[in-house]
C-alpha cells in the first residue's frame, strides 16, 4: 500500500509541476494555430507576435494586430489621409497564460480554475494611434484552450466612460462569450453589448444594445455554414440640423449545405427610420439563394478571398473573371433559385409591397455553356403594389415616373398601381402585355 501512495505522489508531482512547461509549448503552439485560422479568415488583418515569454507555470504574449489590405484599410487610409495623419491605428493585445494539466497559475486572478485545460488565459487590449502612445481599451477576454484545442471565451465590460477634450464616451457594459475549434472550423458567439453614447462638439451618437448569436461551422467544401443574427435595439445622432433617428434593426441568415447544393437565405427589417422631409419609414427584406453548386461556390469564395488579401485587391478582383468563369458557368448549367419572398418598404403614403422569383433549372452539363440557352431555360416573375397616394408623391418629386403608366408598366388597379411581370422562353409579359427582349446570339 506504502508503494502505491508513493506512485500516486510521484505521478501528482508529474502532474502539478512538471506538465505545465510541456502544456506551456502546446499552449503556445494552439495559440500560433489559432492566429493563423484568424488571419485566414479575416482577410485583410494581420496578427503579429511581437513577443512570447514562456514560463514554466505562466507565459506573457504580446500580439498587434494591423490592417494589411483590404477595403476596411482603404476606409480608414482615406480618413487619415483628411486628418494629416500617415500612420495606421493598430490593436495591441497582451495575454498572460496559465497552463499545466492543473493550472494553479489562475488561481491568483479572476475566473480562476483547477479545472483541466491546455492553457487558462486572460487578455487586455490597448490602442496604438500610430504615434506609439498606447490607450488603454476597457474590458478583459477570459479564455479556456481544452485539451482538444478547443477554446471558449469570455468578454466581459463593466459599465464606464472616457473623456478626451471635447470627446466623450459612455457605455452600459458588454457580456460575450465565444466558443472556437481552429480544428473543427466551428464558431459560435453569443452576447449582449449594453448601449452606448458618444458626445462630440455638440452632437451625440446614440447606441441601443445590441444581441448577437452566431452558430458556424465549416463545411465539407471549406466555407463556413450555420446560423447569426445581429439586433440593434436603436441608433440615433442627435444634431440640431438634422436629426436621424433608427428604431430596431435585425439581421438574421442562414446557410447549409444539403446534397453538394448550397443554400442561403436572409432577412433584414429596419423599424421607424426618420427621414427628413418625408417622415418615418420602415423595411423589411426576405430573400434567398438555393441549390447553387457548392464544389462551385467553394471556387469562387477562395479566389475571391485571395484577391481580397493580395496587395493590389482591386486590381486583383478585376482580373478574378476568367479564373472563376468555369465555375460561374458550372453555377447556371447546374441550375439555381434566387427569391425575394418579401420586400416592403412603408412611407408616410402607404407601403410597397414586392416579390420576385428567378429560377434557373439544370441544364445538360455535357453541352457548349451560352448565356443565350441561360436566358431561354429561365423563368421569372415580379409582383410590385404601391398605393396611389405614394405614386402621386413619387411623380411629384420626379415627372418623369408617370411614364411607367403610360407604358403599361404600372397598371392601375383600385387604390393601388401593380405591376405583375412574367418571364418565360425570353418572352417578358408585363400586366399581360408581351415586351420581347433581344436575347445575344438571336
Amino acid at each position: 500500500m506504502k508503494r502505491w501512495i508513493v506512485f500516486f505522489l510521484v505521478v501528482l508531482a508529474v502532474v502539478v509541476l512538471v506538465s505545465p512547461g510541456i502544456v506551456g509549448r502546446m499552449a503556445e503552439k494552439n495559440l500560433e494555430e489559432h492566429i493563423a485560422w484568424a488571419e485566414s479568415k479575416s482577410g485583410g488583418i494581420e496578427f503579429l507576435t511581437e513577443s512570447f515569454d514562456r514560463g514554466w507555470f505562466t507565459s506573457e504574449g504580446h500580439h498587434r494586430l494591423v490592417l494589411s489590405g483590404g477595403s476596411l484599410r482603404e476606409v480608414v487610409e482615406s480618413y487619415l489621409q483628411e486628418t494629416a495623419n500617415d500612420k495606421l491605428p493598430s490593436l495591441i493585445i497582451d495575454t498572460r497564460l496559465d497552463h499545466g494539466l492543473v493550472p494553479i497559475g489562475s488561481l491568483g486572478r479572476e475566473f480562476g480554475s483547477l479545472m483541466p485545460v491546455l492553457a487558462s488565459t486572460v487578455s487586455t487590449f490597448q490602442i496604438d494611434p500610430g504615434n506609439g502612445e498606447l490607450v488603454p481599451l476597457p474590458g478583459s477576454l477570459y479564455s479556456n484552450v481544452s485539451l482538444t484545442g478547443a477554446t471558449d471565451s469570455h468578454y466581459l465590460l463593466e459599465t464606464g466612460n472616457f473623456q478626451n477634450e471635447e470627446l466623450r464616451i459612455e457605455w452600459g457594459g458588454a457580456d460575450v462569450a465565444l466558443h472556437t475549434n481552429s480544428s473543427a472550423g466551428s464558431f459560435v458567439v453569443e452576447g449582449r453589448i449594453e448601449p452606448v453614447t458618444i458626445y462630440n462638439n455638440g452632437e451625440a451618437i446614440h447606441i441601443g444594445a445590441i444581441s448577437i448569436s452566431v452558430h458556424q461551422v465549416r463545411s465539407d467544401f471549406g466555407f463556413n455554414v450555420g446560423s447569426a443574427e445581429f439586433i440593434l435595439e436603436s441608433f440615433v445622432v442627435d444634431r440640431p440640423a438634422a436629426p436621424v433617428t433608427v428604431g430596431h434593426i435585425s439581421l438574421s441568415a442562414d446557410a447549409n449545405v444539403d446534397d453538394a447544393r448550397l443554400n442561403i437565405s436572409s432577412k433584414i427589417a429596419v423599424d421607424e427610420i426618420n427621414v427628413p422631409g418625408m417622415g418615418n419609414m420602415n423595411f423589411v427584406l426576405n430573400m434567398a439563394l438555393s441549390r447553387l453548386d457548392a464544389a462551385s461556390m467553394q471556387v469562387i469564395a477562395g479566389a475571391v478571398s485571395d484577391a481580397q488579401r493580395s496587395a493590389d485587391p482591386e486590381a486583383a478582383l478585376a482580373d478574378l473573371l476568367p479564373l472563376i468563369e468555369e465555375d460561374l458557368q458550372k453555377i447556371f448549367t447546374s441550375g439555381a433559385e434566387f427569391r425575394i419572398d418579401q420586400l416592403d418598404v412603408t412611407l408616410p403614403q402607404g407601403k410597397v409591397t414586392s416579390r420576385i422569383i428567378i429560377d434557373i433549372p439544370e441544364g445538360d452539363s455535357s453541352a457548349d455553356f451560352a448565356w443565350s440557352s441561360v436566358l431561354l431555360a429561365t423563368t421569372a416573375s415580379a409582383d410590385i403594389r404601391m398605393p396611389t397616394a405614394l405614386f402621386e408623391f413619387l411623380r411629384m418629386m420626379n415627372p418623369q415616373a408617370g411614364a411607367l403608366v403610360a407604358m403599361g408598366i404600372l397598371l392601375k388597379d383600385g387604390d393601388d398601381y401593380v405591376m405583375n411581370a412574367e418571364y418565360a422562353q425570353g418572352l417578358l409579359n408585363v400586366n399581360g402585355a408581351p415586351m420581347p427582349i433581344p436575347m445575344p446570339g438571336m
